[in-house]
């Protein structure tokens, strides 16, 4: 059974929101806000791994997100063959407590789940794919065991059939062996049917740094596999083009299973900055192809990481964003921002080259952004909550999951309190459980405009039934949507006058 959310177990709990800063014009209704959280930064928060510490980090990590109209926080669980949740699968991660395999005594990926839900906020489990270690010392036998030392045979090698080395970088395992797909797919499902994650995060499906010089992975399978014309390589194949295709197969059918699993999971991937442009590509380098992924909707959206500035001699921010759109198909892509580089006062390494390039895509339609990291926005997150993300977003909807429509608002009633306060009562529709959210729209006009980022007030976190929020000067009228898993929306409601 998965972790019961808290909030509904309360009951009817009241949100006060305040809506005195007034909107930006640019800020659309329907954008996703993403930031990655990795598992370095909430664990480094201190230095004797001290538990109530890195749940304070977490906890203040979320807020200031969800404070600033942030709508998904990209939770890393897994980096290199390791857990920071609650496995029977892979041992604990050495970051939690300093040493690899203890048990910390709590769950990281639950405790963020319900901070996350609590304000409002998706929750995108994050896992590194296919790397195994990380470190130039193997690592030491626990229960259970280390994926490294479970399985060598496993490993990714070079041309010579040569194990990957140790390093202070990433060992993997071969993505051209059938049995890591399985191994992976049950790691993946069994987070799903454990915790109320909402979306489950993919980086490194690719192959290792390098591997087009030292032949990554000439393992013994893969080489059988390459071989073999009648099954595994009907087609005859080159060995670029059938590598990337070990990577399809296994995108197809992590995405089979992750929604088999949970319809209303969205599945994503970290991909390199750049398709095939450049030295450096996703195509080219480590034979990942996110275009197929998305031309066959084997992904629900994509995640360039396009840490380069718009000034880029050779890979400039907009045309790599542009590139990636283009082969995102009906599925998203929303561009990742490399934020950590622009924090310094030497141009173009300046906080302004982050503003930039928000207002560069939201001008060209994207319709998303990503922030690498969440650290990088320690003395950001207030004025981007009262600038760029000034009033409330949307994820943008998502309608091929297979998640039932939602229903429209009905049994809405307005109280009027003090201090220019209202509070709004929503039927919470708990027996199809369909509509999961709110969208709640105020206008000084009886015609209500759902596409207007300065008429949407609130976007209700999962299970509210009890809003309060501060009206603005000359608001009169009230209408609600509803919004199911996938972020499709109901019509409005009808329109409510709250006071005379």
């Amino acid at each position: 059974m998965k972790i019961q959310k808290l909030l509904l177990l309360t009951g009817m709990i009241v949100l006060l929101i305040s809506c005195t800063a007034g909107p930006r014009v640019d800020a659309p209704v329907k954008e996703a806000r993403a930031v990655w959280y990795s598992r370095f930064e909430y664990c480094n928060s201190t230095r004797t791994h001290d538990q109530d510490s890195i749940k304070q980090h977490i906890s203040r990590i979320i807020n200031n997100a969800a404070d600033a109209n942030f709508n998904i926080i990209i939770f890393q669980i897994r980096g290199n063959g390791d857990a920071y949740y609650k496995s029977d699968i892979e041992p604990w991660g050495e970051l939690l407590t300093g040493e690899f395999g203890k048990d910390p005594g709590w769950d990281p990926l639950e405790y963020a789940v319900e901070a996350a839900h609590s304000r409002g906020l998706e929750l995108h489990a994050w896992i590194n794919t296919f790397p195994v270690w990380r470190g130039t010392n193997p690592p030491k036998e626990t229960v259970p065991l280390s994926p490294y030392l479970a399985h060598p045979e496993w490993l990714v090698c070079d041309s010579s059939g040569t194990p990957q080395p140790l390093t202070n970088h990433y060992v993997s395992f071969s993505p051209g062996n059938p049995a890591v797909h399985d191994y992976l797919i049950n790691l993946a499902t069994d987070i799903i049917n454990r915790y109320d994650i909402d979306g489950i995060h993919f980086d490194y499906i690719r192959y290792p740094e390098g591997s087009v010089d030292r032949g990554y992975s000439h393992d013994a399978i893969s080489v059988e596999r390459f071989n073999n014309k009648e099954t595994c390589n009907r087609f005859d194949l080159d060995w670029e083009d059938w590598q990337r295709e070990q990577l399809n197969k296994f995108v197809y059918k992590m995405y089979n299973a992750v929604h088999k699993a949970d319809p209303g999971i969205k599945m994503s991937t970290a991909t390199i900055g750049s398709y095939e442009e450049g030295a450096w590509t996703a195509y080219h380098a480590v034979y990942q192809d996110g275009r197929r992924w998305a031309e066959l909707g084997k992904v629900d959206f994509l995640a360039p990481m396009i840490y380069w500035e718009r000034s880029h001699p050779t890979q400039p921010f907009l045309p790599r964003s542009i590139e990636w759109r283009k082969n995102a198909y009906d599925r998203y892509s929303f561009p990742g921002l490399g934020s950590y580089r622009y924090n310094t006062n030497t141009p173009p390494h300046t906080w302004d080259e982050t503003l930039g390039q928000i207002e560069d895509l939201r001008q060209l339609g994207f319709n998303g952004l990503v922030f690498f990291d969440a650290g990088s926005l320690e003395k950001h997150w207030e004025n981007l909550g009262k600038e760029e993300f000034s009033t409330p977003s949307n994820i943008p909807s998502m309608p091929w999951l297979d998640i039932p429509e939602p229903e429209l608002p009905s049994d809405i009633t307005v109280e009027i309190l003090e201090n220019n306060l209202i509070r709004v009562r929503l039927k919470h529709m708990e027996e199809s459980c369909n509509s999961l959210r709110y969208n709640i729209f105020v206008s000084n006009s009886e015609t209500i405009d759902s596409t207007s980022s300065g008429q949407l007030r609130v976007v209700t976190p999962i299970g509210r039934q009890v809003i309060e929020l501060e009206l603005r000067k000359g608001d009169q009228y009230l209408a609600v949507s509803s919004l199911n898993r996938a972020w499709v929306e109901s019509h409005l409601s009808e329109v409510i006058k709250i006071k005379d």
